[in-house]
């Protein structure tokens, strides 16, 4: 319990002076890398509070210089955290429930710094958040949705939605796998205090989404679904 305590002190500390240089500095310029290296100041300072031990792999197959769709499986608060801190080759931005904006201060931060709302439960407001995402990577950011929209509450995935799949088909983006392994057990769905330990990022294998048709949504679903679940079930990253 003190462990959970600690993190939430931490949390507090830094989010609210980090959320206000962050909308001072993204009131200028929202595309600045200080934007981007607050954030992961953020995250790596959540990281270290809850006492995770960060591991990448599979790292070398991002390219530093394209932008991807990242899609991974999610369980856990901490799963964003941790892809700021594992992902630091990329500016990258997520797209995050719509509640999550009316937060003061915080809220603020992530609207001034090009986060994305999305309120599932609004079609209409849910297609504008694609389009918004859509600008957001013509700005040169990188997209991460979790395509399962919503943290599971067990260790197997939840069925996979379409939007992230059409997003990248929209935008010509490769979609890159990430397997989250290890957050389930720090702090899943439903739990009350947080449990130090491991956690392994695997980056999988980009997969190209240029000149593919609506059709191929399904196929792009499921050869992603297919390494991410290899990824944390065989414990080792494609070849």
């Amino acid at each position: 319990m003190l462990r959970t305590l600690w993190a939430v002190l931490v949390v507090i500390a830094v989010t609210i002076p980090v959320a206000t240089l962050v909308i001072i500095i993204a009131s200028i310029s929202s595309s600045t890398p200080l934007v981007d290296r607050l954030i992961r100041f953020w995250a790596r300072s959540i990281v270290r509070a809850a006492g995770i031990e960060l591991k990448v792999e599979g790292k070398e197959r991002i390219d530093p210089a394209r932008r991807y769709i990242l899609i991974g499986n999610h369980c856990s608060y901490f799963d964003i955290p941790c892809i700021f801190t594992a992902i630091d080759t990329q500016p990258i931005r997520f797209m995050a429930k719509a509640s999550l904006f009316k937060i003061p201060i915080f809220g603020w931060s992530l609207a001034r710094s090009g986060f994305i709302p999305i309120d599932r439960k609004n079609r209409r407001t849910a297609v504008k958040s694609f389009d918004l995402a859509a600008e957001r990577i013509r700005r040169g950011n990188t997209i991460v949705i979790f395509p399962e929209e919503g943290r599971s509450r067990e260790r197997t995935m939840r069925p996979f939605q379409r939007g992230a799949f059409l997003l990248a088909m929209k935008s010509q983006l490769p979609l890159l796998p990430l397997a989250l392994d290890g957050t389930f057990d720090v702090f899943r769905a439903g739990a009350k205090k947080i449990t130090p330990g491991p956690v392994t990022i695997r980056v999988g294998t980009p997969i190209d989404t240029a000149n593919v048709s609506v059709r191929d949504k399904d196929r792009l679903a499921s050869e992603s679904r297919a390494q991410i679940e290899s990824m944390l079930f065989n414990a080792n990253a494609p070849e």
